[in-house]
């Protein structure tokens, strides 16, 4: 059997070039860095309640773990995402960035139950944060993330907590 170079070299291009061309989520999970990703939603809760003088919020993996079992499973009717279990969200095509302005922007709403994101942010009660993030396909093909946070405690009150802040 007589090797044909350029053959084989077009079917290892184009198996290189398949195997290259994984799923976004695979290629995300690839370059996810856990601290980055704790230390950034961190930063951002953190530079919120400083600007408050609130005590700065502390990172738990159990929040952290129960966060990200709600965001992957990509259910906008999720009931773990309502009421006062001490969740925030967001759904869209949003960085982590984006979406916790879009939570902070719900304080100009207080104290209507819209700026209960912010409220749960800058509750005087809370001690422990933990978020978590995945990239769903929405019906067609179009991919937008959901972003999960709890805190711990959660809010229970929410026109006392956030009030005096």
């Amino acid at each position: 059997m007589q090797f044909k170079p350029l053959l084989a070299f077009i079917s290892l291009s184009q198996l290189l070039s398949l195997a290259s061309a994984a799923p976004a989520a695979e290629l995300e999970a690839r370059q996810f860095d856990p601290d980055s990703f704790k230390n950034k939603w961190l930063e951002l809760h953190n530079n919120e309640r400083t600007t408050r003088q609130l005590d700065s919020l502390e990172w738990d993996g159990d929040l952290a773990w129960k966060a990200q079992q709600v965001a992957t499973q990509c259910n906008v009717d999720n009931p773990q995402l309502w009421g006062d279990n001490g969740a925030s969200f967001n759904i869209g095509r949003y960085t982590k960035e984006q979406a916790f302005a879009e939570w902070t922007a719900t304080s100009g709403s207080f104290p209507d139950d819209r700026s209960i994101p912010w409220q749960r942010i800058v509750a005087n009660s809370a001690q422990k944060v933990g978020c978590g993030e995945a990239t769903c396909v929405l019906e067609g093909d179009m991919a937008y993330t959901v972003n999960v946070c709890y805190y711990d405690p959660p809010l229970s009150d929410y026109y006392t907590n956030a009030g005096d802040n």
